[in-house]
């Protein structure tokens, strides 16, 4: 793993991040931008978003994004329901966590460059 690649982590879990707290206070309850200035949600997204360059090495070729995807939205949400105790409904809790996956991916593949990984691209 090179500097690059932690750079693009970094901000693809920064990225992710505010993006959904954006999410949820547009489409749940205003209130809930604050979400973005809870420190341990960085820290939470930063080690989801290690799942990009893991689904990369592991799956080869168009498949990998949609892989990494699932993992950035599945991961968060089974963390957000069993261990943090979110009440809110699944629907909810995969939506959001859905907007943290796309925007992490895609601003991982904006900094990472490269061929590396060609956004859902058929």
């Amino acid at each position: 793993m090179n500097i690059r690649c932690l750079l693009a982590l970094v901000v693809a879990a920064i990225a992710g991040t505010i993006a959904n707290a954006l999410a949820a206070a547009a489409f749940v309850n205003p209130d809930l931008i604050r979400l973005a200035l809870v420190p341990g949600r960085y820290a939470v997204a930063l080690a989801v978003a290690l799942s990009i360059p893991l689904s990369l090495r592991l799956v080869r070729g168009r498949l990998a994004p949609w892989v990494a995807l699932v993992l950035l939205t599945a991961i968060p949400s089974l963390l957000a329901k069993f261990v943090f105790g979110a009440g809110a409904p699944w629907h909810l809790v995969l939506s959001l966590n859905a907007v943290y996956g796309v925007v992490a991916l895609a601003a991982y593949r904006l900094v990472a460059g490269g061929n590396r990984l060609k956004l859902l691209r058929t």
